[in-house]
């Protein structure tokens, strides 16, 4: 049964008359049982209202990314930046450099031409125009040699662990430098299959629209010790970069920016040392792992698993943090933005709750922030799993009938 637990003071007859009505709720859904995990909890009386299943392990979908987002502020801070190097292998001297360019990635997902970015992200990014426009303010008119991608800050794996051969179609391939996301065009998963060489020719030809010519065709090639930095261009600050991700749920920012991680932890660039810092960053928050396994940074891994009250431990303690403000703006808001844009459009749950959303062909999530009725402030996870397929409208329909009696409860 869907328990009230005291943790500072006794429960009130509306909270226990919630949990009752939330346990109705499940009890009559086709996510009765183990099927569903959830987790509420009122930060301003200090005690959990309503328990289910809380501690069962289920398959999160892009609630993953909330343990990404806690990690990146965590290791980072909210201010960071990542940043996107030109480095040239030779002198300059009269408007010439004799050896090549080389544009050194660091795992900046919003690398893009100004087309792109106004379509995907209301045109915040890092703009590969920007980029070039650096360089040609060095004077330089003429190379040599080659423009190279130089994607060594990570690992060359595309993939996350465990993942479905179709995810290509919800990531394109991994990379510590790509423009685009690797995308050919916005909205269509078609993505190139060598991100630092797209990277490159797109580069190649904002150059050579400010008057920038090289002798020959890019290639990709790691940067030699002894290249120097010509120009640089650096993302937006890492709580912009998280919102980007949160907000429309993208895949590629979550696993560009868990390598990031990895690097920044003075790790190599790779998902498991990325997956690795998320859980030591967890820990120090204090969020009990027991039993979890986060082996991706976006969630679309088969091996990904969490309970309600671990996703509900990383809202409720990031509250506690200097940086708590950004992972609550940075989730989208239910009838207002991202991926809650259509759901929630009326009701006490419209414009108030903050939350990140989970969808897989065998899970759904819904777990964020919302007040009640009386001003409290209510931390929740809900969690559905079913195989060999879910039904998500049924799904959506019961998370939001719970969103909504928590905004319109007096607890």
């Amino acid at each position: 049964m869907c328990a009230v637990v005291l943790a500072v003071t006794p429960p009130t007859a509306s909270a226990a008359s919630l949990d009752a009505h939330i346990e109705r709720m499940i009890a009559r859904s086709q996510f009765a049982g183990t099927r569903t995990g959830l987790a509420v909890y009122d930060r301003t009386s200090g005690r959990f209202l309503a328990l289910h299943n809380d501690r069962g392990q289920l398959r999160p979908g892009s609630n993953v990314k909330l343990a990404t987002s806690a990690a990146l502020l965590i290791q980072f801070g909210p201010s960071a930046r990542l940043r996107t190097r030109i480095m040239a292998s030779g002198p300059l001297a009269a408007g010439t450099v004799t050896g090549s360019l080389f544009v050194v990635g660091a795992g900046d997902p919003s690398l893009a031409t100004k087309p792109f970015a106004r379509a995907a992200h209301g045109g915040s990014g890092t703009l590969v125009g920007d980029l070039a426009a650096a360089v040609a303010t060095r004077g330089i008119s003429q190379v040599t040699g080659r423009l190279y991608g130089d994607e060594s800050a990570f690992d060359s794996r595309r993939t996350g662990p465990f993942w479905k051969p179709s995810y290509w179609q919800d990531c394109p391939p991994i990379s510590a430098l790509s423009v685009n996301e690797d995308l050919f065009h916005l909205g269509h998963p078609q993505a190139s299959s060598n991100p630092p060489l797209f990277a490159a020719q797109i580069l190649k030809k904002s150059l050579k629209n400010r008057g920038v010519r090289f002798a020959k065709a890019p290639r990709v090639r790691v940067h030699p010790g002894t290249a120097w930095v010509v120009a640089s261009q650096s993302s937006p600050h890492m709580s912009r970069l998280i919102r980007q991700m949160d907000i429309v749920s993208d895949n590629y920012y979550a696993e560009v920016l868990t390598k990031a991680l990895a690097v920044h932890a003075g790790l190599r660039g790779t998902t498991a040392n990325g997956t690795l810092t998320t859980r030591r960053s967890l820990r120090s928050l204090g969020v009990k792992l027991r039993g979890a396994s986060i082996v991706d940074g976006s969630g679309l891994s088969l091996g990904d698993h969490l309970s309600a009250r671990q996703i509900l431990g990383i809202l409720r303690r990031s509250t506690r943090q200097p940086w708590g403000f950004y992972l609550h703006e940075a989730l989208p808001v239910a009838g207002v933005s991202g991926t809650l844009r259509t759901r929630m459009r009326s009701g006490p749950a419209h414009g108030n709750a903050h939350a990140k959303t989970g969808t897989l062909n065998t899970a759904s999530a819904l777990s964020g922030y919302v007040r009640s009725a009386n001003g409290h402030r209510l931390v929740f996870s809900v969690l559905q799993n079913r195989r060999p397929r879910l039904d998500v409208l049924a799904a959506h329909k019961l998370q939001d009938a719970i969103v909504q009696l928590l905004a319109g409860s007096r607890v």
